[in-house]
């Protein structure tokens, strides 16, 4: 850690023209006292995946999947695989 108030920013597999590339997790201040590191993920839908860039947060949600916000898609968590 850097230093107090340093939280880490996890890296992530994003996307760059049509290939994916690594990139690596950073130490940074949050902008706001209470705020949280909402990671960058990728859920799958009926029509494909679609990446969730990530984003700092003010309250923890817990997981970033939200029951009624996923209904009716084919969530990649789901027990259909």
């Amino acid at each position: 850690m850097p230093g107090e108030g340093y939280a880490w920013v996890d890296g992530y597999w994003g996307q760059r023209g049509n290939r994916y590339v690594w990139v690596p997790g950073v130490w940074q201040r949050p902008p706001y006292a209470g705020a949280y590191w909402s990671h960058p993920h990728y859920d799958h839908y009926q029509q494909g995946w679609q990446m969730h860039e990530g984003h700092w947060d003010r309250e923890d949600h817990g997981d970033h999947h939200d029951d009624h916000y996923n209904r009716g898609h084919d969530d990649h968590h789901d027990d259909r695989h």
